[in-house]
């Protein structure tokens, strides 16, 4: 029986000591040559993310960058280390963001902030929002919204009203449109009491804006409507072809147009390619194009050509050369 007594004793003995020497670490880190950066005294520590780590301390976290400078003291309760910035937050405090810009922390900090491209990060402070342009410099909050920046431009909102910045914030389109469409192949459209126009990326009024579609250009020419007639305009806003048509669409590269129930082919020029005197004109496919003239179906080529006349009572579009078409044989 005494025997058993002192085994246990032993062993109970042995496991209080083991627990008095329970060991400790203190965390850093070392570069390639074996030169300590970070000191090894945080109790821990992340992996760097965009040039900055988040350490930890007595409970509490900051930032240290890659020189091993502590950027953010260890007084926050929680830090998330994303990209292109950091949260910080405290409890009962609502989270504050830290801008990265080419491996700088910025000191002020936001209400919230999104990426708008890889270079530029849109920032919100006192509920409008600014952005910190290319070389880390501040473009001041002001607008109600910032649309994504799409080849150095974006949409801005301010007091219910459209607009478009640069890179840099020079409002190059000022917010005063109902709506903004982003440039694109250098030029914007705008509308206003549902009236069209557009501005060039110098943001020169090409087009006034008094047009009731919202059209685009296209190999320099866009189709534009005023008064429920058609016609276009080439980039510099000029009317090549008049307003005048009861409706046109694009046809492959040349204009289908309409004049009462009739339709015809024009080019960019206005030049007449098909007789406006077809009741229909089908898409073009492999270069032609089904036709309809007094009930019966054939084919017009890109230059107006018909080749085959309209005799058929239907046909199809082509495919591999060949198209169908379809006569009534017998009664």
């Amino acid at each position: 029986m005494k025997r058993i007594i002192v085994l246990v004793l032993m062993l109970i003995v042995k496991t209080g000591f083991a627990q008095s020497k329970e060991k400790s670490f203190k965390f850093g880190f070392v570069d390639q040559t074996g030169k300590e950066i970070v000191p090894c005294k945080y109790d821990g520590i992340n992996a760097f993310e965009s040039g900055f780590a988040v350490v930890q301390l007595k409970g509490k976290s900051g930032v240290v960058d890659k020189t091993g400078k502590e950027v953010i003291r260890c007084i926050y309760d929680e830090i998330l280390n994303k990209q292109n910035w950091i949260i910080v937050s405290n409890k009962n405090a609502k989270a504050q963001y830290l801008i990265k810009s080419s491996d700088v922390l910025l000191t002020k900090k936001y209400d919230e902030a999104k990426t708008l491209s890889p270079e530029i990060t849109a920032v919100k402070l006192n509920s409008k929002w600014g952005f910190i342009d290319v070389v880390g410099e501040e473009i001041t909050p002001k607008y109600d919204e910032i649309i994504d920046f799409a080849d150095r431009f974006a949409v801005v909102k301010l007091n219910g009203k459209f607009g478009i910045v640069d890179q840099i914030g020079k409002e190059v389109v000022p917010p005063i449109y109902d709506q903004v469409q982003n440039f694109k192949d250098g030029f914007a459209v705008v509308e206003s009491n549902n009236k069209f126009g557009v501005i060039s990326e110098e943001g020169k009024i090409v087009v006034p804006v008094k047009y009731d579609m919202n059209f685009y250009f296209k190999d320099n020419v866009s189709i534009v409507k005023q008064e429920n007639k058609y016609g276009i305009l080439d980039n510099d806003g000029k009317e090549i072809v008049p307003i005048q048509y009861d409706f046109m669409v694009l046809n492959d590269d040349l204009f289908q147009v309409k004049s009462g129930e009739k339709y015809g082919l024009i080019d960019k020029t206005g030049k007449e390619i098909a007789s406006v005197k077809y009741d229909l004109i089908e898409s073009f496919k492999d270069g032609i194009a089904v036709v309809k003239l007094d009930g019966k179906y054939g084919f017009v080529d890109k230059e107006g050509k018909e080749i085959v006349t309209p005799k058929y009572e239907k046909a199809d579009d082509f495919k591999d050369g060949l198209g169908v078409v379809r006569m009534q044989v017998g009664k």
